[in-house]
């Protein structure tokens, strides 16, 4: 099964992302996410993942972090607000970072063909 859910606007849309679903799998494909967290565009720089179901999890967020070149995987620390609360940060801090390309098998000659 494979089934296109949203298709990216492009440009300097705020919908500047892909969802499509492939059997057990979904995709999310951000197209050209800002670098910087100045963005008047107000376009999606971070994923969040997280699931609904009898045992419960925190989520994470996923961002790319083109200083490093890899994808930065963030946690929450906090999780309840006082009622008066309009902003309710959830404190989000980097727990792993993953390589961009890191499990390339390809020598680097094979890279450049």
């Amino acid at each position: 099964m494979h089934e296109k859910i949203r298709q990216s606007e492009y440009g300097g849309s705020k919908n500047n992302f892909h969802i499509e679903r492939h059997d057990d799998t979904l995709s999310v494909e951000l197209t050209y996410p800002p670098r910087t967290s100045d963005n008047p565009n107000r376009q999606v720089r971070y994923v969040e993942f997280d699931q609904e179901s009898v045992r419960a999890s925190d989520g994470i967020r996923v961002s790319y972090d083109y200083e490093r070149d890899g994808y930065v995987i963030e946690q929450a620390s906090k999780f309840e607000w006082d009622a008066a609360d309009t902003v309710c940060d959830r404190d989000w801090q980097e727990v792993a970072f993953v390589q961009a390309w890191g499990r390339d098998t390809r020598d680097d000659d094979d890279a450049e063909d």
